[in-house]
């Protein structure tokens, strides 16, 4: 098997989807037969509880990694959907990132890089900030998805967060990529959503993904039942658009297409040093019932 990709799926700005982004993205890869884990590094643990973990009741979880335990086996639990593991997440990293002394940016990449050659992909939660716990992230990371709500003020950190990986790329990760920003809770009749898209899209160019995640109630309920968008209403709009954001990310890696952190993104951060970006106003179902009705629901992406 072939080693996997490393994916941060990460934004300072809470509230843009990006738990769930990270736990239906990682659902739809392990649909598509992919073998993924999904590593919870919030404090918050929401990936975990919705995926149906309750973390209070872990003895193990993503703790153990950054203290540097040596079983990590005993950390990954399965969950409800086909081919996804999880490491979940717990409270206690909080406690972690505040009492730290001697930062260590490479002690998620140790752990992450003995799991490699067991998954397809291994997608990474981040903490909602730009800390320790995420800047590990960035450094154990092969590429970053960055999580975008179609509104004005959540894209005021765009720039910030761009600069932080640029950084990053420099110093500990010269690999590191940006998989994409992802548009998500996009409403088509508000204009100022048509517009922030619009923006994006003449600023950032490749970097935006071509799929576009909908505003849609199902997948602000799912969470709440401990499961996926694909395991609670699998015939929604939601259910659709992250098939369709993983079949994306699957064809880009199969034609080796990479967004590169280069000189494009030197001038982005340039040009908008004393700039806004934006300048307008701006539960159970079989495996195979999974992957037929993801086969139907599947957009050609073009």
């Amino acid at each position: 098997m072939s080693l996997s990709k490393v994916i941060a799926i990460a934004n300072q700005k809470g509230g843009v989807g990006k738990t769930t982004t990270a736990i239906n993205l990682s659902s739809a890869l392990g649909i598509f037969e992919q073998k993924v884990l999904l590593i919870d590094a919030d404090p918050q643990a929401n990936a975990t509880s919705g995926l149906g973990i309750l973390p209070k009741n872990l003895s193990n979880s993503i703790v153990n990694l950054f203290r540097g335990d040596s079983d990590i086996e005993l950390c990954i639990l399965d969950t409800q959907s086909p081919n996804l593991k999880i490491i979940p997440g717990s409270i206690k990293l909080a406690e972690i990132e505040i009492n730290i002394k001697t930062p260590h940016l490479n002690r998620l990449k140790s752990a992450v890089e003995t799991l490699r050659n067991q998954f397809d992909y291994i997608i990474i939660d981040c903490s909602p900030s730009l800390g320790y716990l995420t800047l590990n992230s960035f450094v154990a990371a092969d590429s970053i998805l960055i999580p975008v709500q179609c509104e004005f003020y959540a894209l005021d950190g765009l720039r910030k967060l761009l600069s932080t990986i640029r950084n990053i790329k420099k110093s500990y990760n010269p690999n590191l990529t940006i998989e994409g920003i992802l548009m998500t809770m996009y409403n088509g009749q508000l204009i100022h959503n048509k517009h922030v898209v619009n923006e994006l899209k003449l600023t950032f160019k490749d970097l935006i993904f071509k799929t576009i995640i909908k505003r849609n109630v199902n997948l602000s309920e799912a969470p709440s039942f401990g499961t996926s968008i694909f395991n609670y209403k699998i015939s929604s709009e939601g259910s659709t658009n992250y098939l369709n954001l993983s079949q994306e990310i699957m064809n880009n890696q199969t034609s080796n297409k990479q967004k590169h952190l280069g000189k494009k993104i030197s001038q982005i951060l340039k040009d908008t040093q004393d700039e806004n970006l934006i300048t307008s106003t701006a539960k159970e179902r079989s495996i195979d019932n999974l992957k037929e009705f993801s086969l139907k629901k599947r957009i050609t992406i073009n």
